[in-house]
């Protein structure tokens, strides 16, 4: 079955990747132009396929791709600016330096930044200091919300934008598949985490977890529904099955459930009339529901609770011991692990990172930022579809870290996608006229409609 299997994903990776070429038209609309697709795929595919391009050298492969993520924002403001005439190259938009214009969004882009200087300040300052070559990690945690609050001001991403930038990722991690062998593989477990897939092992490509390709595929399906319709939703739906039940991931199948029934309450209540935003009450209380559970299950997990995730968040709580209001610094969770002290395994929770990091206070942070962004205006009426990606975020970083704040990652692309996204699948910024009259006024859809320039 794991040949059987080794095949089916080798075509649908190709299938994919082939049918991504094919409607490149769609892809570009969803990006809103052709530079800002090209490199946002690019950043993607180029954020997974690290480990396999550069090996134990990973780490600065992506420091690399941030760098030249930031360039190209620079770069591609200025030749922006020119190419509508801009002339004042001193003043506070000449490279585009703006962030978006929904207040909200600005707000989510400010707790994120907040976030990663009070969690560096923590670890800085807490105990011995910094732990091993973190300053790295953090400088380029900060490059990325740099170039992405940049791209904020005049880049709008549709839910299907997300959708094809997830399919390209798994077209690059399921293609070498057939031709691997048993090295995009691991055996099924036994004993008391006794888990398999219907492959008779557990497909986790160029990582070391299958849970790590599951949650891409979760992504990538929960934006594919929302966003993709007929052949083009059957085809993406079949393939994001066929890897998820590879990798035997029980999380995807409940985090997926959850979104489900999101998806199934969006649908009823977007019948009856459009919705540019989510209430705030509303945003706010799941968001301190994500977090009290989270909370929950941290302060009263045993060694063994949830597939053993409780051995990992038993030791975070122990080690942080008086410091729970200002945390104690992820490096020194590394520290740990280099001591024998901690589970080799990462934190296993969004939630309890930020609260190791940089205690309650950086939780606290986090959950504005998640609030401000599910509160994000959608520019096409329909924020609870489009939103359905924030959702399964919250739900996700229950028992995963969807989104490390802390440093950039494979799954890092996720979190970028997120914060560009303005609409569902109608480009939310259109490019300007080719006349003299802007592009908001031939629709008549602008706050200036019918007026000259």
């Amino acid at each position: 079955m794991v040949t059987l299997f080794g095949v089916l994903l080798t075509v649908g990776g190709l299938a994919v990747a082939g049918w991504l070429l094919a409607t490149r038209g769609k892809v570009v609309a969803a990006f809103g132009d052709a530079r800002t697709a090209l490199a946002l795929v690019g950043f993607a595919v180029g954020l997974s396929a690290a480990p396999v391009l550069a090996g134990k050298r990973s780490s600065a492969l992506i420091g690399l791709l941030v760098a030249g993520l930031l360039a190209w924002v620079l770069w591609s403001g200025r030749h922006d600016l020119r190419s509508r005439g801009g002339v004042n190259l001193r003043s506070r938009n000449s490279l585009g330096l703006r962030g978006p214009d929904d207040r909200w969004l600005r707000v989510a882009w400010a707790a994120a930044a907040v976030l990663l200087v009070w969690c560096v300040a923590v670890d800085a300052l807490t105990g011995a200091g910094l732990y091993g070559s973190r300053l790295v990690a953090y400088a380029a945690a900060g490059l990325l919300l740099l170039a992405g609050a940049l791209l904020a001001g005049r880049a709008a991403l549709t839910t299907r934008a997300t959708a094809y930038l997830g399919l390209a990722v798994l077209a690059v991690l399921t293609i070498p598949t057939a031709l691997t062998g048993s090295a995009a593989w691991r055996p099924c477990t036994a004993g008391k985490l006794e888990k398999c897939s219907a492959a008779g092992a557990l497909f986790k490509s160029f990582f070391d977890s299958e849970n790590y390709i599951a949650l891409i595929t979760s992504f990538t399906l929960v934006a594919a529904v929302c966003a993709l319709r007929r052949a083009e939703l059957a085809a993406t739906t079949v393939f994001c099955l066929l890897i998820i039940v590879a990798t035997g991931s029980r999380t995807s199948y409940l985090a997926l459930a959850a979104a489900g029934a999101w998806l199934l309450g969006s649908f009823l209540l977007e019948r009856r009339r459009r919705y540019a935003r989510i209430h705030l009450a509303g945003c706010a209380a799941l968001v301190l529901a994500s977090v009290g559970v989270a909370t929950y299950l941290m302060w009263t997990a045993s060694r063994t609770t949830l597939s053993n995730r409780g051995n990992i968040w038993v030791v975070a709580r122990e080690y942080l011991a008086d410091a729970t209001a200002t945390g104690v610094g992820v490096s020194k969770w590394y520290r740990l692990q280099d001591a024998g002290d901690a589970p080799t395994h990462f934190f296993h929770s969004g939630y309890v990172l930020v609260v190791f990091a940089g205690g309650f206070v950086a939780l606290a942070v986090w959950a504005l930022w998640a609030t401000a962004l599910l509160h994000g205006r959608v520019d096409d009426g329909r924020a609870f579809t489009a939103k359905a990606p924030v959702a399964l975020l919250l739900v996700y970083s229950l028992t995963e870290v969807v989104w490390n704040p802390l440093s950039v990652d494979g799954l890092s692309w996720i979190f970028l996608a997120l914060m560009l996204t303005r609409s569902w699948v109608t480009p939310a910024h259109r490019p300007p006229a080719t006349g003299p009259v802007d592009a908001a006024a031939v629709t008549g859809r602008g706050r200036w409609a019918g007026r000259r320039r």
